[in-house]
């Protein structure tokens, strides 16, 4: 009986130091965080995450916008394909309701630039932060600069002067792509929702008031806040100029006066 008694704790004492350097073993194997990765990751997860947040304040628009390019008399896949093809609001519904009305090919697309001539200047301002950009990333991100997508990467730029190009860039078209996701689901749902959306509903209102919400927190100086009221007095009484030229006007109008404001302030 002792031995048959010592047997077994015999053999359990015999086994736990070897379940504890199994223990050990598996422990060391494990997989760590690598600290590199995550950190190349992170600005991935913070574009999208801001990206959403822009999605959610445009869904008024997009599906507005979704709507009145289906109650054209342009095959809606067509209408609908503006939003990939174009990527900015104001100049998709110009160009469709251009082609709803017989204009001819290049007097879309001249006006298309026109009403987009804007993004020069948000190209010129993200020029020095995207600099040390590959010739390649470079130009497959123009194709994304509209303005929620410029607003969200002059934020992050500005507040992060010392990230990497590589975060920057990282961040950037996470950003972009689930923005433009979004806007192209957006704008579909809004073209099988035409109809039944209420005809007195203002929702033409949500994207001045969305594209307002990303303008504040870029405003850090006297010049800026000076820009931001002389361009917006001009704008309204501009607005009734065609092809979208009272933005042009108006942002213009306010580079000179923030200029202006700096040189005095140092003078």
């Amino acid at each position: 009986m002792p031995a048959l008694t010592r047997g077994p704790f015999a053999l359990r004492r015999a086994a736990t130091p070897a379940t504890g350097r199994q223990e050990a073993t598996s422990l060391a194997h494990s997989p760590v965080p690598d600290p590199e990765d995550t950190a190349r990751r992170r600005p991935g997860r913070e574009g999208m995450r801001d990206a959403v947040t822009v999605i959610v304040a445009y869904i008024p628009f997009a599906l507005a916008l979704g709507a009145a390019l289906a109650s054209t008399n342009v095959n809606p896949v067509v209408a609908w394909s503006s939003s990939f093809l174009v990527f900015a609001g104001a100049a998709q519904l110009v160009a469709v309701q251009l082609l709803a009305d017989g204009s001819a090919v290049a007097i879309v697309v001249l006006t298309a630039l026109v009403v987009n001539s804007r993004h020069l200047l948000y190209s010129a301002s993200l020029a020095g932060h995207t600099q040390a950009w590959s010739r390649r990333s470079r130009r497959f991100s123009a194709y994304f600069l509209a303005d929620p997508v410029y607003a969200l990467a002059i934020a992050r730029f500005e507040a992060r002067e010392r990230e990497g190009a590589d975060s920057r860039l990282r961040y950037y078209l996470a950003m972009a792509l689930t923005c433009w996701v979004g806007w192209v689901a957006l704008t579909g749902a809004g073209g099988l929702l035409a109809g039944l959306l209420p005809a007195d509903l203002r929702l033409e209102l949500a994207a001045p008031l969305t594209f307002l919400l990303l303008l504040l927190p870029t405003l850090k100086s006297h010049a800026s806040y000076l820009a931001a009221g002389v361009a917006g007095l001009v704008a309204v009484p501009a607005a009734g100029l065609p092809l979208g030229l009272g933005i042009l006007l108006a942002a213009a109008v306010g580079v000179v006066a923030g200029a202006a404001g700096e040189r005095l302030r140092h003078a």
